[in-house]
């Protein structure tokens, strides 16, 4: 039965091989066929598997392929437990969703069959990292997931723009992947193994020599894979790819895979302080950042972007508060609203024939009732209100915050503001494409298809209910999780009447963030009571341009390092390098010249120059002994 590991990772990566195979020979009807029935025996494996678990009490399953290298011993191994159990559904479960979805947002697409192979190859990507044995094996799937994100962000290559942001992506990338590289690499030098086990078994068992210093590269590494501060720059450029590609990766997948790799190296995580200080720091401030930036964006897939930012902050808080169940609660929660809103948006993009500024869109809702029902869900479910799915996930990494005391009082408030600005932003997106009567002519709008329809409905539906999995009531993501968390201290949530209140102040800030949105950009209340805010045009350009950091990141990092590189090239390389060499070569160029004139041919010169020479050498002879006496 552990075979079937395979199928569910390698199933994608054949079915890609098959559709570059016969692309030429079947039309777009036969390769949806392929790729879908592909993708839903993946899923229906995946299920089987999740089930063994479930019946054996989430015990790992371990299936090791071959010997990579004999000395010392390193496999290509896999590993499921309840955390690659999660992620292996989520992973298998949306690329069916999505892949459905596609199906009709890029038919007709001339690249149509290339879009379904890179798809592919990114569902195993991923796959081959999170049910990955060891370190090792996690890397090539993480490196493989940055490539073929690359791929799907540049799809349309031939739009500039679109061939940047997949440059930007793979570049800001790297940077993390570095240090996960040394991280790896700091891992074998420490304890001699690649495998989980072994090495957090001997750190529970006190060798922690380099432990802070192999944590906090695989942060960075988590940092840039997870979009986080300073490194998040890329993730709403990478919206220029097609939109069912931007639910997919920034939904649930690759922008989660760091979130995913800190739980599972949890067991060291928990021993270093200044790591857990680190990521819970990033997290808000990304939260914030992201938050902020969202408010005034008005690209329909950028405000999610930012969103996704902002959200997996909160993830890092979670993370950095200890509260690793809570962390993939909102992983999981969040892969469904924000699939639903990015696939939402895909929806509306569709219809309104590529355009994606909400200014120009307007009470779609009256043209489009079950997508702006469905992005209505998706927007409750983010802003934290109950009993979606998004409400108790959240909830629950505030609550493990401040559950924390001292100093994590502080992290739980400036949270709680993000939490409030993500149901503002949210609720203006939503407002200003589906209600708000703005004039626009919009009378050639109709309902999506079908097919992009359906899968809007299904994740409507789990956005509503897939918080139950883990309430305070019922803990049953933490019964999954427990043994993959066997040995780690993990925050609880505070318990009575403390919990309430901090539901309740959560509760009330989603409310009042949808509340606003709705005063500020329906009722006009700022021209209505005649309000005046100060520097308003200032700080809509500070949000809408990012507090100015990806400029600032474009002077000194691209400019500066331009600017750099040419003086590096003129002073270093021109003068000194080629200078040097060009000098040494003149030198023995002039003195040869010199002496060529000597070779005139003339026999009588060759005389003079061997009597002369002939002359010295006698001379020296007898000067020899006179110098040493």
């Amino acid at each position: 039965m552990d075979n079937l590991l395979l199928v569910i990772i390698f199933l994608p990566l054949l079915t890609a091989i098959g559709i570059k195979i016969i692309s030429n020979l079947v039309n777009e009807l036969l390769l949806n066929y392929l790729t879908i029935n592909s993708a839903l025996l993946s899923f229906a494996t995946a299920c089987g598997m999740f089930g063994l678990l479930l019946a054996d009490k989430f015990k790992p399953i371990h299936l090791e392929l071959f010997t990579w290298i004999p000395s010392p011993e390193i496999l290509f191994e896999f590993t499921l437990d309840g955390l690659s159990g999660i992620m292996m559904l989520l992973v298998t479960g949306l690329s069916v969703i999505i892949q459905i979805f596609s199906t009709s947002y890029m038919s007709k697409d001339s690249n149509y069959s290339k879009y379904f192979i890179y798809f592919n190859v990114f569902v195993f990507s991923m796959l081959l990292l999170v049910m990955s044995g060891n370190f090792l094996v996690m890397f090539f799937g993480w490196e493989l997931v940055g490539l073929s994100s690359y791929l799907l962000i540049s799809f349309w290559s031939k739009k500039q723009s679109a061939a940047k942001a997949g440059n930007k992506a793979f570049i800001l990338n790297r940077i993390g992947d570095f240090g996960f590289l040394v991280g790896l690499m700091l891992t074998l030098n420490t304890f001699g193994t690649f495998n989980y086990e072994e090495v957090f078994s001997e750190v529970l068992n006190g060798n922690r020599e380099s432990l802070s210093i192999i944590v906090i590269c695989f942060i960075i590494g988590a940092f840039g894979k997870s979009a986080q501060f300073p490194l998040f720059s890329w993730l709403p450029d990478a919206m220029e790819g097609p939109t069912p590609a931007s639910a997919l990766i920034h939904a649930a997948t690759m922008v989660t895979a760091g979130v995913f790799m800190l739980v599972r190296i949890s067991p060291i995580l928990q021993f270093s302080e200044t790591g857990k200080l680190i990521i819970i720091t990033a997290g808000l401030l990304t939260a914030l950042i992201a938050a902020f930036s969202a408010i005034n964006q008005d690209d329909i897939k950028k405000v999610l972007a930012y969103s996704t930012i902002s959200q997996l902050g909160f993830m890092f808080i979670a993370i950095g508060s200890g509260a690793y169940v809570a962390a993939i609660f909102h992983l999981v929660t969040h892969a469904f609203f924000k699939a639903l809103l990015f696939l939402g948006a895909g929806a509306v993009i569709h219809e309104m024939h590529h355009e994606q500024n909400i200014h120009k869109m307007g009470n779609l809702k009256t043209k489009m009732p079950i997508t702006a029902a469905m992005m209505g869900i998706g927007t409750l479910a983010i802003s934290g209100i109950p009993p979606l799915a998004g409400f108790w996930s959240k909830d629950e990494i505030l609550a493990s915050t401040f559950a924390n005391g001292g100093f994590y009082y502080g992290y739980w408030a400036l949270s709680l503001l993000a939490a409030f600005m993500t149901a503002f932003y949210m609720g203006r997106h939503w407002l200003l494409i589906f209600h708000k009567e703005t004039g626009n002519d919009i009378s050639q709008v109709h309902e999506a298809p079908k097919a992009m329809v359906r899968p809007l409905i299904v994740l409507g539906i789990f956005s509503l209910f897939i918080g139950f999995i883990n309430t305070p009531f019922f803990h049953g993501l933490e019964k999954v999780l427990e043994e993959t968390l066997h040995y780690v201290e993990i925050t609880h949530l505070p318990e009575g009447i403390t919990l309430i209140i901090l539901a309740l102040v959560s509760i009330g800030a989603g409310f009042t963030g949808l509340l606003l949105a709705y005063l500020i950009y329906i009722v006009d209340i700022l021209s209505y009571f005649k309000i005046k805010i100060p520097l308003k045009e200032e700080i809509k350009e500070l949000s809408s341009n990012t507090l100015y950091l990806n400029k600032f990141g474009e002077i000194i990092f691209v400019k500066g390092m331009k600017s750099f590189s040419r003086k590096t090239a003129v002073v270093v390389d021109g003068l000194l390098i080629d200078g040097l060499v060009n000098k040494i070569s003149s030198l023995f160029y002039n003195s040869s010249q010199k002496f060529s004139r000597s070779q005139n041919g003339f026999v009588r010169s060759y005389v003079v120059y061997f009597g002369f020479f002939m002359l010295l050498l006698i001379g020296l002879f007898i000067a020899t002994p006179w110098l040493l006496n």
